[in-house]
């Protein structure tokens, strides 16, 4: 196994998972346990053992066991690059999952290097947009989507004057420039974007200065630390108007602040009528007690170690970049659509393409690893819950570009 280049030593020849040599295949996962991001991480690491799980239960792949290494990445890019050489280095990750939008930009040219085929369930991040189908793709819809249906429920709504709250990072700063785009592009409509830096220990000053243009509906784009005080903040300023918040902050700890009935989310929505995520659903529920979340990506977690393993074994090797070549192949169409690991490494062993449905929708992929058609909804916090309320279709006419 490759050991993870140091500044200035191997790189692009210690190809990321070049190791046949038998013994377990190591798949990686990188995430943040603590900070920003901890409240996505639990359900992420029990979907993503579910598919390993499952993987072995079917043979492995390539006749070997497959392990889950996860690290933290602390949610910040100095925990993101400390996980990743952790990870190659002494885990022998031989693929990697999980990591979030931040990492991603931080770590691109190191894993390009590396050749380490990588996909993120969760990172939105628009650096992907033109920048992945090499050795980066993602199964969840992009921060360019998810920042137009902000825009779009604003103006569908009758909107004119919003203030957004953003902070600065890129999880959060991605979606939240979309959106001040697009709805800025609309004639008559006014923009007062606030940037934050996370860890204060107070926002009131931003929070005044979001308010001072009275607006008729505020966006929160931040993770679950600045976000909180900021709607806490909000309310107590008596503000009672919408608030749409960026996926960061479709958690349950925003279901408990007091003005949570004025919140509304777009997000991807998972296939709940697909074979692949009733039998993913069951497996989550037995094991965790709870049902999978959109907000949570679990679903998107688990998809990403089928899509590795099947790749791998379209391959016919763990190098790298081999591997990295059949991600996109066996996860769109043509070929047999196949909804468990199982039924895609028989269909491979008959010597069949096939197409993998996952579990949180269907993962066709163009050739910059991004989703064709993601499934959005619209979220609300109903019965203290976030729950999907609505099916939404982009309108691409407000795309900045269009």
């Amino acid at each position: 196994m490759a050991a993870c280049a140091e500044p200035g030593g191997p790189s692009a020849a210690d190809s990321g998972g070049a190791s046949d040599d038998g013994g377990d295949i190591v798949f990686g996962q990188l995430l943040g346990i603590t900070g920003d991001y901890a409240s996505f991480s639990p359900p992420a690491i029990e979907a993503a053992q579910i598919a390993v799980d499952e993987i072995n239960e079917a043979g492995g792949v390539l006749g070997r066991e497959v392990t889950l290494a996860t690290e933290d990445n602390r949610s910040t890019v100095d925990g993101a690059i400390a996980g990743y050489q952790k990870l190659v280095s002494v885990d022998g990750a031989q693929v990697l999952g999980s990591l979030e939008s931040d990492g991603i930009v931080a770590l691109y040219d190191t894993i390009t290097e590396q050749q380490l085929p990588t996909i993120c369930s969760s990172c939105g991040t628009t650096f992907l947009d033109d920048k992945g189908g090499e050795y980066f793709f993602r199964v969840t819809a992009s921060d360019s989507d998810a920042g137009l249906i902000a825009a779009q429920l604003a103006r569908d709504a009758g909107y004119k004057n919003m203030s957004m709250i953003v902070q600065n990072t890129e999880g959060a700063s991605g979606p939240a420039e979309v959106a001040e785009a697009a709805f800025s592009g609309i004639e008559g409509n006014e923009v007062n974007t606030v940037t934050i830096e996370p860890g204060r220990s107070s926002y009131a000053a931003e929070v005044d200065q979001a308010l001072s243009t009275n607006p008729d509906v505020i966006y929160v784009g931040a993770g679950i630390e600045a976000g909180l005080p900021i709607l806490r903040e909000i309310h107590r300023r008596g503000y009672d108007v919408p608030i749409i918040v960026s996926p960061d902050l479709i958690l349950p700890e925003t279901t408990t602040v007091p003005n949570a009935d004025n919140l509304v989310a777009a997000l991807g929505a998972f296939d709940v009528d697909s074979p692949t995520y009733e039998s993913y659903a069951e497996r989550f529920q037995e094991r965790t007690g709870e049902e999978p979340s959109p907000g949570l990506y679990d679903a998107n977690n688990y998809d990403q170690y089928i899509l590795f393993a099947l790749a791998m074994q379209a391959a016919g090797t763990t190098d790298g970049s081999e591997v990295a070549s059949k991600i996109i192949d066996v996860a769109s169409a043509p070929g047999t659509k196949v909804y468990s690991y199982a039924e895609g490494l028989e269909a491979l062993e008959n010597g069949e393409e096939i197409n993998f449905e996952g579990a949180s929708s269907s993962l066709d992929m163009n050739e910059n690893g991004n989703l064709v058609s993601p499934q959005l909804s619209i979220l609300r916090i109903v019965n203290g819950e976030w729950a999907p309320t609505e099916s939404v279709a982009i309108d691409s006419s407000l795309r900045p570009s269009a």
